[in-house]
């Protein structure tokens, strides 16, 4: 008897766990396709670009260093501009001591100074390139304790020229294919440019000041979820015993002051086994304690048109960036933006705030029916005269 009772229970027990194995496969099957449902297509083309990037890096990594010591600051082009503009300034220099008239003197020290400003520009961006080598290496590619790109804490991957940077600094590692190439050259005024070319680009060419491009701070994804969570655990009202309180707890479930306790319900299971206790959360009370916190927090944030930005393309994954434009408030959004951010902001609270809190579950108490009481009646002989 014993046996059969632990092979039963055993039984049941197993049932148990491959139905919440299921579930949680389920939950995170369902979390992972929502999650991509929502990102804009320049988040997904960004996330494509990061994987593809990444896989060059981990699937091969003898090639991918290979390819690494040829880009950046060793790439040969940054060698052969460095050398024309040593030698530039040689004859040139040369050209000053052997002038013949003031004029011929002028337009050489003319010449001059604009080479020895541009190797002196040159040398300045070998220092910000060595910085954003290493800074880009360890953020793109989550090295060294840097948290994932695209995701909270971690390196934003699109908003204003990011998801192009990210490509460009791909090819200036090295690590976006054989036809990919980084350029050093001077340009009209005297001024370092870096100019790129690849597949990784689409047929574009991208060109731009090296000291701006090399300086380019994609910035870090905010983390909403985690800004939201410290909000509802800060103390916004009291309980009943005058105590300061906070929506959520260390848990992140309801205390009792956001609670209609009188209003609590039990729900039986499908099976009639088990029985649980719903508590319907204080919701009036709930959005009238952070309506003003999200507001606030939706200010400080407008407040910086690129962190704005960073987190209405990252974290709400819109198409494109915030339009830039002078508000009555001071703000350097568009108007109808800004109503929209803070809705954005505001709901981005629901998933943390359900309807109702779910108490104890207990197993249903079926009432044993009472056994029918036999009477035993004593036959005797007399019942047969």
């Amino acid at each position: 008897m014993e046996n059969n009772n632990f092979a039963k229970i055993n039984k049941e027990a197993n049932k148990i766990w491959q139905n919440a194995l299921l579930g949680l496969e389920k939950n995170t099957s369902e979390s992972i396709n929502k999650a991509y449902a929502s990102m804009s297509s320049s988040q997904k083309e960004a996330a494509k670009v990061q994987k593809n990037v990444a896989a060059r890096l981990f699937d091969d990594q003898e090639s991918a260093l290979n390819n690494i010591k040829k880009g950046g600051i060793r790439n040969p082009s940054l060698a052969e501009l460095g050398n024309s503009l040593i030698w530039g300034i040689y004859h040139t220099t040369g050209k000053i001591q052997s002038a013949k008239t003031r004029k011929e003197s002028n337009e050489a020290s003319v010449a001059l100074t604009s080479l020895q400003k541009s190797l002196e520009e040159l040398y300045n961006i070998i220092e910000i390139g060595k910085d954003t080598d290493s800074m880009f290496m360890n953020e793109y590619f989550g090295l060294n304790g840097s948290k994932n790109p695209g995701q909270p804490g971690g390196m934003a991957l699109v908003g204003r020229d990011t998801l192009e940077w990210c490509k460009t600094m791909s090819i200036r590692s090295g690590l976006a294919g054989d036809d990919a190439k980084e350029e050093y050259y001077v340009g009209k005024d005297g001024d370092i440019r870096l100019k790129y070319s690849g597949s990784i680009l689409d047929g574009k060419i991208i060109d731009k000041p090296a000291a701006v491009w090399l300086s380019y701070d994609p910035g870090l994804v905010y983390d909403l979820k985690g800004e939201n969570i410290k909000m509802l655990q800060t103390p916004s009202s009291t309980d009943i015993d005058g105590e300061p309180v906070s929506i959520l707890d260390n848990s992140l479930q309801y205390n009792d002051a956001y609670l209609l306790l009188d209003q609590k319900y039990i729900e039986v299971s499908k099976d009639g086994k088990t029985q649980t206790e719903f508590i319907p959360a204080n919701m009036p009370k709930i959005i009238n304690d952070t309506r003003f916190r999200s507001s606030a927090k939706v200010t400080a944030l407008l407040a910086d048109y690129d962190e704005a930005n960073r987190v209405w393309r990252n974290n709400f994954g819109m198409p494109e960036d915030l339009k830039f434009s002078v508000a009555p408030n001071g703000n350097n959004v568009d108007k109808d933006q800004q109503v929209e951010f803070q809705r954005l902001m505001f709901e981005s609270l629901k998933e943390l705030l359900p309807t109702v809190a779910i108490g104890i579950t207990t197993e249903v108490v079926q009432e044993q029916p009472k056994q029918e009481e036999v009477i035993e009646e004593k036959i005797t002989v007399d019942q047969f005269n």
